[in-house]
């Protein structure tokens, strides 16, 4: 990581980048470590978290280093999306696994959670009731829309913070919020795509959509419409994962 030449690297902005490093990474580590200390997911860890991000979020503010968001990006945003959606289930959905069964099998053995190379997909583990953690009739509505509010904007925001805003542009110096967001870098786009991917068990969709949102957020040079893309995406695997029980998506 390159800094910039010591006359210009000033206490005042020393102080600024340490700021800037900490307000991005804070809400994305304690949200991972409340995934792990809250233990099984259930609706009402993922209300613990979401109601947990949302403070985290409000306390930080990283979007104090970034500008407003741009209505004329929405359908760009909306758009990549409902990509990266169809991407990710399309190729285990059930259309396509009767149409194409051994493709289907293929990519869920392969490229499909790193822990179980080689293996499809466990069975979904239901509860007493015959229902899975997730379903709002187990949950009830309340615990399942606060579980789509932390699916959609909270994680969705934390994450672009995170990956897009931060680290694609840490990584090629500091002070990072003076790297400009509309310049495309090839190495540090793959690179983070890559990052990105090893936080999701569908790695590889993983990749491909990190790749989506940061082109997305240097195309439109505006943070938030990688913001909305990423929403809209878990926001629809949400709606899927409910309709058809597909629960391992979500």
């Amino acid at each position: 990581m390159n800094t910039q030449t010591k006359p210009d690297w000033t206490p005042e902005l020393d102080k600024e980048n340490s700021k800037a490093v900490w307000v991005h990474i804070i809400p994305f580590l304690l949200w991972l470590i409340m995934m792990s200390l809250l233990g099984d997911p259930t609706g009402t860890r993922y209300a613990i978290q979401t109601v947990g991000g949302i403070v985290l979020l409000l306390i930080c503010r990283p979007w104090r280093w970034y500008t407003a968001p741009k209505l004329k990006n929405v359908p760009l945003a909306i758009a990549v999306g409902v990509l990266v959606f169809v991407f990710w289930v399309g190729l285990e959905s059930e259309f396509f696994k009767s149409a194409c069964p051994q493709i289907s099998e293929f990519y869920e053995r392969w490229f499909v959670d790193m822990l179980r190379f080689g293996k499809l997909r466990e069975p979904i583990e239901l509860g007493e009731s015959g229902l899975h953690h997730y379903d709002p009739r187990a949950t009830g509505w309340t615990l399942f829309w606060i579980h789509m509010l932390g699916t959609t904007l909270v994680i969705g925001a934390i994450e672009e913070f995170m990956f897009r805003g931060f680290l694609y542009r840490w990584m090629q110096g500091s002070p990072f919020f003076k790297k400009d967001i509309g310049v495309l870098n090839n190495g540090m786009c793959i690179l983070v795509a890559v990052l990105f991917a090893l936080e999701h068990r569908e790695w590889f969709m993983g990749f491909l959509c990190g790749l989506l949102y940061t082109w997305l957020m240097v195309r439109t040079r505006d943070i938030w419409a990688a913001v909305w893309a990423h929403a809209l995406t878990n926001g629809l695997l949400g709606w899927y994962a409910v309709h058809t029980g597909a629960y391992w998506f979500w």
